[in-house]
């Protein structure tokens, strides 16, 4: 309603603070003030007790902060690029993960499609523990924007899909993940143009989204590297 967000915590405070983002106001404890004081910025002393009450942890780490969702840019997707893309994906620390994956693996973006976890939730910011404001994030109508890039490759993860130890990857594309529950839904499964999967060699009935991210982006980077 009011196109802000809390960022918490003296780690995502400071990459904020190194950020484009632009920043409401800082409130944070006396010690973390007389550090990181500017007079470009309103920040506010406060006591551990207001702290508390400012945030969402149970243990606040020194400061929070309170800056602006950017707006909302037109997806254009490079013919190149490497991107994740996240298919009513629920999670929240889910999606902060991926957001972090994306980032330490170089990736171009992450597309969420419109019904997945709002990227500005507490928990997504925390989880993504400041690449959210490094790494370019969407939200779009995923079936649409696929439809509109079909020349860049899709990687659809599925339980059946080919192993991604013995599947060339492209040199470029869009890796698609579904939803935690239900995977890629039917609509979106049709613009797929290659279906890999992780394969099991213990018991586990399942891998959770940000872990098999991490798994697959690992991969695909190590294929581009040879």
């Amino acid at each position: 309603m009011y196109g802000k967000f809390l960022v918490e915590g003296d780690k995502s405070v400071r990459e904020l603070l190194h950020s484009a983002f632009k920043i409401d106001a800082i409130y944070g404890l006396s010690g973390w003030v007389e550090r990181y004081h500017t007079q470009a910025l309103e920040i506010h002393s406060v006591s551990p007790a207001e702290l508390a009450e400012l945030s969402t942890h149970e243990q606040p780490d020194e400061v929070v902060a309170i800056a602006h969702i950017p707006d909302q840019t037109d997806p254009q997707l490079a013919p190149q690029g490497l991107y994740i893309a996240c298919d009513r994906l629920n999670d929240p620390g889910n999606a902060g993960t991926i957001i972090r994956i994306a980032d330490w693996f170089g990736a171009t973006g992450v597309v969420f499609s419109e019904n997945s976890v709002d990227i500005y939730n507490p928990k997504v910011v925390s989880a993504a523990k400041g690449s959210l404001f490094r790494m370019p994030v969407i939200y779009t109508d995923l079936p649409v924007m696929l439809s509109r890039n079909k020349d860049i490759p899709v990687i659809g993860t599925y339980m059946d899909g080919e192993s991604i130890y013995t599947t060339t990857l492209p040199n470029s594309g869009i890796l698609l993940i579904g939803n935690e529950a239900n995977g890629i839904r039917e609509e979106l499964s049709a613009l797929v143009t290659q279906r890999i999967s992780i394969p099991a060699f213990g018991k586990a009935e399942s891998l959770n989204a940000g872990v098999a991210t991490g798994i697959l982006m690992s991969e695909w980077r190590r294929q581009l590297s040879r």
